[in-house]
């Protein structure tokens, strides 16, 4: 008798035999992986037994809107059954079970029998992936979707309460919200459009539940959970307005009030001069009915973005009626609130962080270009930790740190098999700058002439190492706090005994005086970004803070292309990026008489609009989400070597993103 079951914890020394035997060594996956395969959430491995023996097993990689089929083994003395046939049969009906889209594969270009046998499982061509399992040996990405396209677009109206407004529109279903949501009829439909009229958005209301169960079912819903999000969120509010500035401020010149509030009725305004600020907020805020508040400061500024209760509309039924006849009748509604993302990914921040690693205009390019790359995204804080196994990217941009909320959001998300920037090994690694300093002399990497010293140490014995001034620094700084200069011995006592109440260990260096750090942004072991950071004004450092730690000042700053780079600032940058990682990072260095000194390794560096873009533009933004999404490509960290720096000599970064 054939049975298929999820693999459970008991099943791993079955699976860690079957690796062994159905796979060369080159492409084997560690144990740790496997592992994480099957206790993830995102993943799911299937095991298939004969007569309750185990002979062949899958693996899954569970998306948004699509399955990742990463392999199928079976035990050599159990092929030629059709084992892996009865495997695949399941794989399939199991997506569909899911609601997925798609189920996609990769495998080996040179593989003609298995290319084969999934195109008779109509798998199509999506791209070559050169160089995927090893130099010279590439792969084909398949894919099968199982959208059912011959089903006629149907548009459905969830009401919480009867709307006399309705009556008579033809293209609609009108379904009251608690069917909707228990009924079984509506769970598995496909191709239908959801149009949310209940009475209320707000968190865990029945309106709120129509919007995330539709997106859970990845059906097309007005408005959807991220409109609902936006809504009461006035940062992203205010953030979006900026993509229309121009725009609002021409619309509303002639308007005499400090305060202007303009209703949108189905992507409509009464007032036919606003019809086209109308047309352009519905895009941005895609709901049936929307108030818009707008302030005057100056220049005029969306405050508020709300849904309209539709107990308080005054309008006269019959206007209303036909408005929302003409809009139930489009057959194209705003493309991109209906795309069906790849994949999902959170961008981790703190609304409330000083000095953030972006500002709100970057982390606005970073979700236009993950928008354009494939991802969902969604801005999220550390009130949403328990929400991460809900996307399949993290990125961080907020000020990180080990005894902080942000490492654990990565160790978790890292843990569930989501590709994560900043990883948690590169914030344990760059966090500590005793770990940055012993890692460089461990390397032959030029710092300055550093010590680190304890409450024994003797304060004469520093002074005659290093000199003054000293440079002080506390082992988990970041953004210049904690770094000190002690130019006398009465300063060197003050500060290291304040530094010795946090920690028993502290980091001491010589100051090097320049009058500008390079920073060097890494991505993937590759250079990305060179700018030059000038100290600020009579300070010594690049950001000079007021007394109470609330306000900063800044040097000047210069972005450069990296042909402009010093050959031995980006050489040193790369090896000492390469020693923390993968991942991205800020290299900060000192250029003294032609030699490279590295200051730090940041894990979190600065990307701020017209400072680091200068020179990349939106490019920069792509490339760094696309780093992300190429990791999802390329299936779970575990499975895969890390990018290897290679011999400086001869500047060369080898790619060894091969199946481990």
């Amino acid at each position: 008798m054939i049975a298929i079951k999820k693999a459970k914890a008991e099943d791993l020394p079955f699976l860690y035999c079957l690796e062994n035997a159905a796979f060369d060594r080159s492409r084997q996956s560690r144990k740790s992986a496997i592992r994480r395969s099957v206790t993830s959430s995102n993943q799911m491995v299937f095991i298939l037994e004969k007569d309750a023996n185990p002979c062949a097993s899958a693996t899954l990689f569970i998306h948004l809107y699509s399955v990742r089929l990463y392999s199928i083994a079976v035990l050599p003395e159990s092929r030629g059954k059709g084992y892996g046939k009865i495997l695949m049969d399941h794989i399939i009906a199991y997506a569909k079970e899911i609601n997925v889209s798609a189920i996609t594969l990769e495998v080996e270009e040179s593989d003609t029998r298995l290319l084969f046998w999934y195109k008779n499982y109509d798998f199509e061509f999506i791209k070559k992936l050169p160089d995927y399992y090893g130099e010279g040996r590439h792969a084909l990405k398949l894919q099968k979707s199982l959208d059912d396209r011959s089903q006629k677009i149907k548009n459905i109206v969830v009401i919480d309460k009867p709307l006399s407004f309705l009556e008579g529109i033809s293209h609609i279903e009108i379904v009251f919200a608690k069917d909707y949501i228990v009924n079984e009829k509506f769970q598995r439909l496909k191709g239908v459009r959801i149009f949310n009229l209940c009475s209320s958005y707000e968190y865990q209301t029945m309106g709120y539940y129509v919007s995330l169960l539709a997106s859970a079912r990845q059906q097309r819903i007005i408005p959807n959970v991220a409109t609902i999000k936006d809504f009461s969120d006035t940062v992203i509010t205010q953030s979006i307005a900026e993509d229309f500035f121009q725009q609002v401020q021409s619309a509303l010149a002639k308007v005499k009030d400090t305060e202007f509030i303009l209703d949108v009725y189905f992507g409509k305004s009464l007032v036919k001069k606003y019809d086209t600020l109308a047309k352009t907020l519905y895009k941005l805020f895609e709901s049936p009915l929307t108030r818009f508040i707008f302030k005057k400061n100056g220049h005029w500024s969306l405050k508020e973005a709300t849904p309209i209760n539709l107990e308080s509309v005054e309008l006269e039924q019959d206007k209303l009626n036909e408005l929302a006849a003409i809009y139930f009748s489009q057959k194209k509604f705003t493309t991109i609130r209906f795309k069906k993302y790849k994949y999902s990914l959170a961008i981790l921040i703190d609304p409330n962080e000083l000095t953030p690693p972006s500002c709100r205009k970057a982390l606005k390019y970073f979700a236009r270009a993950a928008e354009r790359i494939g991802f969902y995204t969604e801005f999220i804080t550390k009130e949403d930790y328990l929400r991460l196994t809900e996307f399949d990217a993290l990125f961080i941009r907020t000020t990180t740190n080990v005894n902080h909320f942000t490492y654990l959001f990565s160790r978790y998300a890292y843990a569930e098999g989501l590709a994560v920037i900043d990883d948690p090994w590169s914030i344990l690694k760059c966090a500590n700058k005793i770990y940055l300093a012993e890692t460089m002399r461990q390397l032959g990497i030029k710092t300055p002439k550093t010590m680190i010293i304890n409450k024994e140490t003797s304060y004469s014995n520093i002074v005659n190492e290093l000199g003054f001034p000293i440079v002080l620094k506390e082992p988990d700084n970041a953004f210049g706090l904690g770094v000190f200069r002690a130019d006398n011995m009465r300063s060197l006592e003050e500060m290291l005994n304040r530094i010795f109440d946090k920690s028993d260990i502290v980091l001491a260096q010589e100051f090097t005086k320049s009058s500008f750090d390079w920073r060097i942004g890494v991505l993937d072991n590759q250079p990305l970004f060179a700018c030059k950071y000038h100290m600020a004004e009579n300070h010594w450092q690049i950001e000079k803070w007021d007394s109470s730690h609330t306000d900063v000042v800044y040097g000047k700053h210069e972005t450069l292309p990296i042909e402009q780079v010093p050959k031995e600032i980006l050489k040193t940058a790369l090896k000492a990026a390469a020693a923390m990682g993968d991942g991205l990072y800020g290299v900060d260095l000192k250029e003294i008489n032609g030699s490279a000194y590295v200051i730090e390794v940041n894990d979190n560096p600065n990307i701020d609009n017209d400072i680091e873009d200068k020179v990349l533009k939106g490019k920069l933004y792509h490339k760094i989400i696309y780093s992300l999404y190429n990791r999802l490509e390329r299936g779970s960290v575990g499975r895969y070597v890390s990018k290897e720096y290679k011999s400086p000599e001869n500047n060369e970064i080898i790619n060894a993103a091969t199946k481990a």
